[in-house]
Formats: structure tokens, C-alpha cells, sequence
């Protein structure tokens, strides 16, 4: 019953593929996340997706939309998409960097302010059904383990030209 990765001539099978589990993993995820959030009452304030983008604001406001962009591992198209859905949610406010004209600086709303201890419960309650029945090596193997993937997955997109791909342990924190 070991795991064994597929050789480069076998085509994988849904019990040996990783990015299999991964995608199944992800979708899975946002439909528990939507689903939370309906019931919370908090689905038309919040939507799959901002969370990153407004736990990097709870943790540092008034920052540059490339800092977080940055810090997320989102290219600059990605991040203008997020800037506009969080702003049509009244949720950042955005302006001028004053040290650089190019540069948009967004802070939160007190609407955002108001929904961060709603976020943190939900993210709280989200890590615990992830982690259901992990011991505490097991949960931190876990997370030493995404951390690694997502190192390995930025290193490839770096080398493929996108230099926004972040540490995943500047995420952990």
C-alpha cells in the first residue's frame, strides 16, 4: 500500500498523482469555503479568493497593491483583477503611493476592519477540518510539507520568468 510516483512512461491514475490530489484538494477548499461562507451570512462581504490579499492587510495596512503582490506570489494582472473585486466589496480604499506616482497604495476599509474577527474565526475553523485527527508532528509535517511545495512550485516559476514568486515561509507567517 506504499506511494509510489508514476514513472515518465506510465500515465497516471487519480491513486498516484499528486497534482491530482492538489487540484482535488484546492476545489474542494474554496466549495467548503463558499459553503462557510453562505452560512456565516458573510457571502456577499467576502468571496474565495481576497482572503490572502486581506490577511496581508490585517497584518500590515496601507500597503502598495506590488508589495503584497510580492509577498503573495501574484503577477501583476492577477493582483489588478483582486484589487478591483475587493474594492467593489468596499473593502480597501486605494490611492497614489505619494513616494512613487505608479505605485497604488491600499488600506482597509472600517467595513474590512469589522469583518477581520469573522475571518479569523473562519480560517481557524478551516485549518481545523483540514487538520481533523492530525497529531501535532503530523499537522506540522503538513504545513512543513506545503511549505516545501510551494518553494518548489515557485522556484519553477521563477525560473519561467515570473518574479513574483515569494518563499512559502514568508506566507507562514
Amino acid at each position: 500500500m506504499g506511494f509510489e510516483l508514476p514513472s515518465a512512461t506510465v500515465a497516471p491514475t487519480e491513486d498516484n498523482q499528486i497534482s491530482l490530489f492538489l487540484g482535488r484538494a484546492y476545489y474542494s477548499y474554496l466549495g467548503m469555503l463558499a459553503r462557510h461562507l453562505k452560512l456565516r451570512q458573510l457571502d456577499d462581504k467576502l468571496q474565495p479568493g481576497i482572503g490572502n490579499l486581506l490577511f496581508a492587510l490585517f497584518r500590515q495596512d496601507d500597503q502598495t497593491a506590488s508589495e503584497i503582490a510580492t509577498r503573495l506570489g501574484l503577477a501583476r494582472s492577477t493582483m489588478t483583477g483582486l484589487v478591483k473585486r475587493v474594492r467593489k466589496l468596499g473593502l480597501v480604499t486605494t490611492r497614489p503611493d505619494p513616494s512613487d506616482g505608479r505605485a497604488i497604495r491600499m488600506s482597509l476599509t472600517p467595513e474590512a476592519r469589522a469583518l477581520m474577527p469573522d475571518c479569523f474565526s473562519l480560517a481557524e475553523h478551516m485549518e481545523s477540518v483540514i487538520c481533523r485527527e492530525f497529531s501535532t508532528s503530523e499537522r506540522e509535517a503538513f504545513a512543513d510539507l506545503l511549505i516545501r511545495a510551494t518553494e518548489n512550485i515557485n522556484r519553477e516559476l521563477a525560473s519561467l520568468g515570473n518574479d513574483n514568486a515569494p518563499s512559502a515561509k514568508e506566507n507562514k507567517s
